[in-house]
């Protein structure tokens, strides 16, 4: 036999072997006891024709020699003795046959014994290397056993340990006795020893596989995770005969499992806190999870949102859009997307950045994608309302230079001195700056006209609260837009006229006073108008409308020429006895109307 065969087939072989034995036995004692019975017929026939030898001898040696009988009692001698001799002779027959049967049956029997000694030399022979083949499995099992990494051992039926390998001595530094029995069990770390205890003898008890991780200490005193598996090992009528036990060390896949988990639970937490929607995305755009922020945000759940339901939640318009990126992201290695993405809570969608990268394997294959969405509909409205800040910052200082150019250019022309061109365009670039204020301060889009007027006036006389002073009276509503296109011309035409009251009219003289009264119209077109009247009283020695202007006429020229040209206003300048009366008519937007009064 190679030595190479499996145990269990060696063990079919020693099994035959046996059986065959046993039959070789059972055919030898029917033998033995069918020669014994013809040893004893044998016996019993010897046994018997000596006693009728002996008889006819004893008759013969003590019978008288009496006279001649009679005829009669001679002849019936003679018969008494022709049976005797035919008994002995038939005796001596059944001897002979029963002696030849013996000889038979012993030559027979002596067959037999050669050919079961040989037969029995040789399965003893062969059981001898059925025996040296199963040692040098079993030797060869233990090598094994002691090689592989696992701990192994074996207990008896009832679960107490009868063997271990080297493995096992070698990471606990037990003692070859220690362990046997239920000794293992004291290696078992003492929070886990109590449900590993009852686990064994339960799967002890109803025969069935114990699988069961728990902490084994070493050699050092440290302890490690082992997943301990037991299997029961039947006999042929299914009792079980022996258990065979492995521990595997699994602390290293424990504790990285356990990191895993927590990279999990800190990745789940930082993805939760981010503003973004996060995915994750599978085959051009199946979504396979979901964060919590999407489904708060679009009502669509992770279950909703997977394969291609997502898509419920993106605009109509933008579907189409929104798989074609996906069909091209595979090959330009990134998705780029920009689509609108309905915010359930408010019923409205809102455009949002989708962008997301492919995570690959070492062979370069994408396994799936990581994406966010991320809610640019504010940045983009911000932009757009940068891009009209620019234009409107673009159109209005080109409006300002002009401006700025032709009050240099009108002032100088007016102007005898460099002193007075120096206090004269000091003042209009004033008046300027200060428009270029009130502009930055409402967002460069519209002034209301009475901050307007009350932000030139304060430049050259003393307001209270509510705008008023001792020589000025202001009235009219709060609150009426004026364009910006037109605030910096009006702010420089109320500043014009501010300064004249001031230097030679109302606010000249201690008893001059200045009304300045305003409202809106509508206009029989549809149109809505602010009205302006300017009115100075109380002035003395005011110069006549033909007389030439102290100031240079800049401030006239202005209202009755450059509003009219530029802003359309409809406006008058007139020289009343006792001071300047200016109205200013110009056309205001409608929804720049916070109060108004129908003229």
């Amino acid at each position: 036999m190679s030595e190479t065969e499996s145990p269990d087939r060696n063990g079919e072989r020693q099994n035959a072997l046996v059986d065959e034995n046993e039959q070789l036995q059972t055919a030898l004692e029917a033998a033995l006891e069918e020669n014994a019975r013809l040893n004893d017929d044998r016996d019993r026939l010897q046994r018997r024709a000596t006693l009728l030898a002996q008889e006819l001898r004893v008759a013969r040696a003590t019978a008288p020699r009496p006279p001649p009988p009679p005829i009669q009692d001679r002849e019936s001698a003679i018969e008494r003795r022709s049976q005797t001799e035919e008994e002995l002779r038939v005796a001596f027959e059944e001897l002979q046959v029963l002696t030849e049967e013996l000889e038979v049956a012993n030559t027979s029997l002596h067959e037999t014994n050669l050919e079961l000694d040989a037969r029995v030399e040789e399965r003893t022979a062969q059981v001898r290397e059925i025996n040296a083949a199963l040692r040098a499995a079993e030797a060869s099992l233990r090598t094994i056993a002691d090689l592989v990494p696992d701990l192994l051992w074996r207990t008896d039926p009832a679960g107490n340990a009868n063997w271990f390998n080297e493995r096992w001595f070698d990471y606990t530094g037990h003692d070859p006795a220690e362990p046997m029995g239920l000794g293992w069990i004291d290696a078992i770390h003492p929070l886990d020893r109590p449900e590993a205890a009852e686990a064994w003898s339960e799967a002890v008890e109803q025969g069935s596989p114990y699988d069961h991780a728990h902490r084994l200490r070493g050699a050092k005193g440290d302890y490690r995770w082992f997943l301990v598996r037991a299997e029961p090992m039947h006999d042929d009528r299914g009792e079980v005969v022996s258990w065979f036990a492995a521990g595997t060390d699994v602390h290293d896949q424990r504790q990285a499992m356990e990191a895993l988990r927590h990279s999990e639970l800190r990745f789940r937490t930082m993805v939760e806190g981010m503003p973004q929607l996060v995915w994750r995305a599978i085959d051009s755009g199946q979504w396979t999870w979901s964060s919590p922020q999407w489904t708060d945000y679009t009502g669509l759940s992770e279950e909703q949102s997977r394969g291609m339901g997502w898509l419920d939640a993106v605009h109509p318009d933008d579907r189409g859009k929104a798989r074609a990126a996906w069909a091209c992201a595979p090959d330009i290695g990134i998705l780029e997307l920009e689509a609108r993405i309905l915010h359930a809570p408010a019923g409205r969608h809102r455009h949002f950045q989708t962008r997301a990268l492919p995570v690959r394997d070492e062979g370069g294959s994408i396994i799936e994608w990581l994406g966010t969405s991320t809610d640019v509909d504010d940045l983009l409205r911000l932009q757009h309302h940068q891009s009209v800040l620019v234009t409107e910052l673009q159109h209005r200082t080109r409006n300002l230079m002009t401006i700025v150019q032709a009050i240099t250019l009108r002032t100088l022309r007016s102007s005898d001195t460099l002193e007075t061109f120096k206090e004269c365009i000091g003042h209009r670039l004033d008046a300027l700056a200060r428009v270029q204020s009130l502009l930055s301060r409402r967002e460069g889009t519209r002034v209301a006209f009475d901050i307007l007027l009350r932000e030139e006036l304060s430049a050259h006389v003393e307001l209270d609260a509510e705008g008023q002073a001792p020589q000025v009276t202001l009235d009219g509503p709060a609150g009426v837009g004026v364009r910006s296109a037109l605030v910096q011309t009006l702010a420089l035409a109320l500043h014009e006229l501010a300064t004249n009251a001031l230097k030679y009219g109302a606010l000249a003289t201690e008893t001059g006073h200045l009304t300045i009264a305003w409202h809106v119209t509508n206009s029989g077109d549809g149109e809505k108008r602010l009205f302006v009247d300017w009115r100075e009283s109380g002035v003395e020695n005011l110069p006549g409308p033909d007389a030439p202007s102290k100031g240079g006429g800049f401030g006239r020229e202005l209202i009755e020429r450059a509003l009219p040209y530029q802003l359309g206003a409809r406006t008058s300048y007139d020289f009343e006895p006792d001071g300047i009366h200016c109205t200013i008519d110009v056309e205001v937007p409608d929804d720049a109307l916070l109060e108004t009064i129908d003229g």
